[in-house]
This record gives C-alpha cells, sequence and structure tokens, in this order.
C-alpha cells in the first residue's frame, strides 16, 4: 500500500463487480476486496480501512453488527445494491448509496463526496 494514500474496502460477492471497482478506485486509493460480512468485520478490526463500500446481498447475509462496528470504527460506508428495497430493510435511509448497475463517475463522485465528509454517516 503507499503511504499517505486512503484505503477503501470493498465488500462485495460478485468477482466482476468487485475487480471493475477495484480497477476504478486504483488511481487514487489502495484497496482490500473481500465477499463476505465477517471478511469485513475482521478487516475492520485489525484497523487502517478509510471508507467502505458495502454490497447490501452477501452470502450469509448482512452481519447486523457490521455497520455499527464500521460507525464505532469512524468508517464511513457507502451501500450498494441493484435492489434499492434492500437499504429500506436496512433501515438506513441517511447513508450514501449506490445503485446497481452504476457507472464508475457516479461511484467514484461519491466516494470522494464521502471521502471529503469525513466519518459522518449522513453525509
Amino acid at each position: 500500500m503507499a503511504a499517505g494514500r486512503s484505503h477503501i474496502l470493498v465488500v462485495e460477492d460478485d468477482p466482476l463487480v468487485s475487480e471493475v471497482v477495484a480497477a476504478a478506485l486504483d488511481d487514487d486509493y489502495d484497496t482490500s476486496l473481500v465477499e463476505t460480512a465477517a471478511e469485513a468485520m475482521e478487516c475492520i478490526g485489525r484497523g487502517g480501512i478509510d471508507l467502505m463500500l458495502l454490497d447490501c446481498t452477501l452470502p450469509g447475509g448482512l452481519d447486523v453488527r457490521l455497520i455499527p462496528q464500521a460507525d464505532q470504527s469512524g468508517i464511513p460506508v457507502i451501500l450498494m445494491s441493484g435492489d434499492p428495497a434492500r437499504v429500506e430493510q436496512i433501515g438506513d435511509r441517511q447513508r450514501p448509496f449506490v445503485a446497481k448497475p452504476f457507472t464508475l463517475t457516479t461511484l467514484l463522485d461519491t466516494v470522494e463526496r464521502v471521502m471529503r465528509a469525513g466519518s459522518d454517516p449522513s453525509a
């Protein structure tokens, strides 16, 4: 990882989507890719994560402790889903949301906006 670069955790079970997202972020950010909520919680526990891009539909489900753990660690979360109703089920309309399929411009603009806003989950 390059010194001084922000680190984004991409939690996405579709390998193609996660690779495209990582490639899009690679110019400006370091990325880690995981496929499950459990792996994401381990990464957060190790520290060094500045932002989490979270697919709302994961194998094994979305652990109810994941978002609170990110909040407690001061890590902003951007939700991603092809099913906007999933955000309703999570009950978190205040978080930034990127609907799939998304353009890379939309994704990058959302990431940049949230990174500028810091750890305020309502940004």
